[in-house]
């Protein structure tokens, strides 16, 4: 009786009517969700209430409950999950296709913040800041030191804000000062086109964001008017994003009312068929021929692309087998700024493909490390997966992504993984290439004749070699040898970022990619597999 003497009169009230609502509530739930028994709930509160009367320390509940949310999103599938309020925020931003600061990519080095390359047109780009160029002060106070993460929050700010920094340019005495005023930055997704000769054009898509359509149409136009007849659309590496995007862009090369892809569920109201004139209202589409780059990379709308082009025929698709992702999330916002993304669909093919492969009694380390195992894509693992038809007749293969017409594995890499980590850790080649193009000015021509012509000399890789060792980087005579080649043509490339920014470092890096001079072969292949429709 005491107790109730000293608990105000309202909030025995206020305490009856929660009480009510919940039995209410409690019955609601349970008339919704008949799978989810009462003894399951009772089991998850009992040890919530175990670990709070007797757990040896203090428990920390935010933690302790996007745990137990995270667990059980993970006994879903792999791609079901929980996602911090700060990581919600950051994905706005890398999928809205912008934010807002001074535009430059960059990376800290032996303690500096360095421009790694200006965004185009950003207000970094405007003031001349250049690859390499160094920021020691930010707002008047040294940056030297700095972690990669304090960056954003020194460099990002309001549109129409300003930030005072203090540049470091190799090759000039002194240090000097520049007032950035801070705009509205746009995230490519595009990351680089180029034409590749006097006909193909190259365009390479990093991800599908709010942007990505129109980033690619504006490529196209612009290399059509240097005179592309025929393109390679680069997706490797490419993990998906916008469905939508996704079908914009297909819907670039299919022409008319044609299915692009078909998203089916245990809900009704998730099966939903997107079509090819989504894009442009029925209009035209660009009937070049095309060739598409895939790999174990390449997941979800990057699969939806290339599993269209391939079920009409419309072109060929190179690289390695695709990641496998077919599964459509949902992303649902909580009340702290937090969200849960539950898959709530798969993907469908026009031929009817089920894009996803198998994830079954695997847990998420075993699925993602399988994308490395070669035996799931070999020639004797398509006798257990289920056939389909192109347009045309050919045989494609379903639940396990998108695999290529023509199947070639990428072996431009480096053949000291270990040595190679430390050179790029410290941006040995990046650093390197910035001094010699300092001391080089007289090295362009155009970047075409660059490409063809300018060679490293074995005495330049001896330089760069010296220089690994002057500055501490850990290398053996073994492991430098083995890699001769592919030390050659990064030199190459990033002194082609000095005078040609990001373009003309992938563009000169690519001609040592396999894979990419093995697509430039392939439009005979595109051209034959695009008459196999006309000639039925």
């Amino acid at each position: 009786m005491s107790q109730f003497k000293k608990t105000p009169y309202y909030v025995l009230i206020i305490t009856f009517i929660f009480g009510v609502i919940g039995v209410f509530l409690n019955q609601s739930v349970f008339a919704d969700y008949e799978d989810l028994s009462r003894e399951q709930l009772d089991k998850f509160l009992r040890v919530v209430s175990l670990v709070k009367y007797y757990y040896v320390e203090d428990v920390k509940w935010e933690t302790a409950v996007q745990g137990a949310i995270s667990g059980m999103l993970s006994e879903l599938d792999p791609h079901s999950v929980y996602i911090e309020p700060r990581k919600v925020e950051r994905n706005k931003e890398d999928f809205s296709g912008k934010y807002e600061g001074i535009g430059i990519e960059f990376d800290v080095i032996d303690g500096y913040i360095t421009v790694i390359s200006p965004i185009a047109g950003s207000p970094a780009d405007q003031l001349g800041l250049r690859s390499g160029d160094r920021i020691i002060k930010i707002d008047g106070k040294s940056a030297i030191g700095i972690s990669r993460e304090e960056v954003p929050k020194k460099l990002k700010g309001a549109k129409g804000t300003q930030v005072n920094v203090t540049i470091l340019r190799e090759g000039m005495g002194e240090p000097f000062d520049l007032t950035i005023t801070r705009d509205v930055i746009p995230i490519y997704t595009v990351t680089t086109k180029f034409m590749t000769d006097d006909s193909t054009g190259y365009v390479w898509v990093n991800r599908f964001a709010a942007t990505t359509s129109s980033e690619v149409e504006e490529a196209i136009q612009e290399l059509l008017k240097n005179g592309m007849t025929r393109l390679v659309m680069d997706m490797r590496g490419n993990p998906g994003g916008y469905l939508h995007e996704a079908v914009k862009l297909t819907g670039m090369f299919i022409p008319g009312h044609q299915l692009i892809v078909e998203t089916r569920g245990r809900n009704s109201r998730v099966e939903e068929k997107f079509y090819a004139d989504q894009w442009n209202g029925g209009g035209k589409s660009y009937d070049f021929p095309l060739v598409v780059m895939i790999d174990r990379g390449s997941a979800s709308a990057s699969e939806i692309v290339s599993g269209a082009i391939q079920d009409y025929d419309r072109g060929v698709v190179i690289g390695t087998n695709s990641f496998g992702k077919g599964l459509v999330q949902k992303e649902f916002p909580l009340q702290d700024g937090s969200a849960v993304r539950v898959t709530t669909a798969r993907y469908y093919t026009p031929s009817g493909r089920l894009i996803q492969r198998d994830y079954k009694d695997k847990d998420v380390r075993e699925y993602y490390s399988e994308v490395m195992d070669t035996s799931w894509t070999s020639e004797d693992s398509l006798k257990n997966r289920p056939q389909y038809h192109t347009k045309a007749g050919r045989i494609v293969y379903g639940g396990g992504g998108i695999r290529p017409d023509i199947i070639i594995a990428y072996n431009s890499y480096s053949r000291s993984p270990k040595m190679m980590n430390r050179i790029f850790q410290k941006r040995g080649f990046f650093e390197f290439a910035k001094s010699y193009a300092t001391r080089h000015p007289e090295i362009p021509t155009n970047l075409g004749d660059y490409q063809k012509n300018f060679e490293i000399q074995p005495d330049v890789v001896d330089e760069f070699k010296n220089y690994c060792l002057e500055n501490d980087i850990e290398i053996s005579d073994e492991d430098f040898e083995k890699d001769l080649d592919y030390i050659a043509a990064r030199i190459k490339s990033e002194i082609a970022r000095h005078f040609w920014e990001k373009d003309g470092f992938y563009y000169t890096w690519l001609h040592h990619d396999n894979q990419f001079l093995e697509a430039l072969n392939s439009f005979d292949e595109a051209n034959r597999i695009a008459m196999l429709n006309q000639d039925n």
